[in-house]
């Protein structure tokens, strides 16, 4: 199966997966490719991290306003192996994110396609030997509606 087929583009929702996932897309059917970046993360037990708005460089652009309009395409790794906790939800105004899904169980690797308010999510599930936090690698593609 071509893996580029798996990138439909045409998801009005949220869906998230684990595993390696599909490489990303060249072209999506009805979308541009605005900008693509890579990001690091710390995340932590019983607490939900997602990419930051406020990064100066590469800021995850989701709003409340707009969803059908923007898409975000995700792949991520636990950098040393380590399962993590894995969601997403969606912007809710001055609540903030809202887990609205989560993998049934912890993963070291998972993709997502997120509709323009969807948030990935991440947490640290707490090790026998006591370490409470762990690092993220994310790959981010982020497409805008064409015309």
């Amino acid at each position: 199966m071509d893996d580029t087929l798996l990138w439909n583009g045409a998801n009005t929702g949220n869906s998230i997966h684990a595993d390696q996932g599909p490489d990303f897309p060249t072209v999506l059917q009805g979308w541009r490719l605005r900008r693509e970046w890579e990001a690091h993360l710390r995340v932590f037990c019983g607490e939900w991290r997602s990419l930051s708005p406020d990064d100066p460089d590469d800021p995850y652009l989701a709003t409340m306003n707009g969803c059908a309009n923007q898409r975000f395409l995700i792949r991520w790794r636990s950098i040393g192996g380590v399962p993590v906790r894995f969601g997403c939800g969606t912007v809710a105004g001055d609540v903030g994110t809202i887990v609205e899904n989560e993998l049934p169980a912890p993963a070291v690797r998972g993709w997502a396609e997120l509709h323009g308010c969807g948030w990935p999510l991440w947490q640290f599930v707490g090790q026998k030997n006591g370490s409470n936090l762990g690092d993220i690698a994310v790959a981010v593609q982020y497409w805008v509606a064409s015309a």
